[in-house]
């Protein structure tokens, strides 16, 4: 049986995707009516991967209009049920999981955290979600299994706590979002963590080499989303590359201009299909997310494509300036903690979280560098915490 972590041949995985690549197509087409609508109310087996790339693309749009019409399982066998709200609108996205998505998720959970941390290991979760299948508490599950100690602490909201639980509890992984990861290991460098996995937002170069830097760790990159169940694709000790769940997910890089798939290498939207969902089947759905593959052999011995890089989010970066171009110029300085930003009519303007003692000069100087054709107004935030997540507001 191939498994996510399988190295086998590329022919023998790719045969055996499309073979569930046309089980997940003919279940939704049975189950769905919008799926029927999209593919013209015909659907044929697919007998190549070219005529897998007929099939039309799915979004989020598809998924917030269709709600419970994608849904492949009968109402009781749904373990959880996630909501998101859109950016930018009222619209609500609900994703279903049966238990069988759920476990499989933590069964990826328990074989990739293991080149982090072994049987007795402390480990310190950063992350959102108290509910028991939440990513949270599916992470925590994989690292039991193994025998490994999940401490669920949550998003950081004082840092100085967080600082002193770890202090107390000698982590040997710590596990969270790349900006308030960040901020620890500037806030306690005497922490030192062997190693820390960032995941669930745009990890910037600038944040992953700092917290290398102040903590002398090892720092691994997780991509996941809400509608892969969260795990999708994690580094190994190489970091060349994170590793695609293969026996899960069939990825396609496409262009965003003529929808047509990219070789290895360019860069376009990560579009996913999921192999043996349950709840939801997800065709061609795209992300939204940019990035590429890479098919360089990775030093572990794999020699299957893999998630080369996570550039950030399709619109954020058709703008400029846009988010992930200020993360990696702020974040490589070591007195910003976080940032608000908004720009319009030329004017960009932050408000700026720094460490005590730190002035407002460098940041503004290395902005107006970027951004020479930009007025930039930068502002010192006095609180502890910006309210929020740091986010870039476009006025126009």
């Amino acid at each position: 049986m191939i498994t996510w972590s399988s190295d086998v041949p590329l022919e023998e995985l790719r045969a055996y995707q499309l073979k569930c690549i046309n089980e997940q197509v003919f279940r939704l087409f049975r189950c769905s009516r919008r799926y029927r609508s999209l593919c013209g109310g015909t659907i044929e087996t697919l007998d190549s991967f070219s005529d897998f790339e007929n099939l039309p693309f799915f979004s989020s749009d598809d998924i917030i209009s269709a709600g419970t019409d994608m849904v492949c399982v009968p109402q009781r066998e749904i373990r959880r049920i996630v909501s998101l709200k859109t950016s930018g609108t009222e619209n609500v996205k609900r994703i279903y999981f049966t238990f069988g998505d759920i476990e499989r998720n933590i069964s990826f959970f328990d074989e990739g955290m293991r080149p982090l941390c072994t049987a007795g290991d402390t480990v310190m979760i950063f992350m959102p979600g108290a509910a028991p299948d939440g990513i949270s508490g599916q992470l925590s599950e994989g690292l039991s299994r193994f025998g490994a100690i999940p401490v669920r602490y949550g998003l950081i909201s004082d840092y100085g706590e967080a600082a002193l639980r770890c202090s107390q509890l000698k982590p040997n992984t710590i596990v969270g979002l790349p900006v308030p990861v960040r901020r620890l290991a500037l806030t306690a460098p005497e922490i030192r963590p062997r190693n820390v996995l960032l995941s669930a937002d745009y990890v910037s170069p600038s944040v992953a080499d700092t917290v290398s830097r102040v903590w002398g760790c090892e720092v691994y990159l997780h991509y996941g989303l809400t509608e892969s169940c969260y795990g999708f694709a994690v580094e190994c000790p190489y970091h060349s590359g994170m590793h695609i769940r293969n026996d899960e997910f069939y990825v396609e890089i496409i262009d965003p201009s003529s929808g047509l798939p990219l070789p290895c290498g360019e860069e376009g939207i990560i579009t996913f299909t999921t192999l043996r969902r349950e709840a939801m089947p997800l065709v061609r759905y795209r992300t939204g997310d940019v990035g590429y593959l890479t098919e360089e052999p990775c030093g572990c011995g794999s020699k299957l494509p893999r998630l080369a890089r996570v550039s950030g989010r399709e619109k954020a970066l058709s703008r400029r300036p846009n988010i992930n171009e200020i993360d990696d110029i702020l974040f490589a300085l070591d007195d910003v903690l976080d940032y608000r930003a908004s720009y319009g009519s030329g004017v960009l303007s932050l408000e700026l979280l720094l460490r005590p003692g730190a002035e407002l000069c460098g940041p503004e100087r290395v902005l107006q560098e970027k951004y020479e054709e930009l007025t930039i107004q930068t502002e010192l935030w006095t609180g502890e915490q910006l309210p929020g997540k740091r986010a870039l507001e476009y006025r126009d």
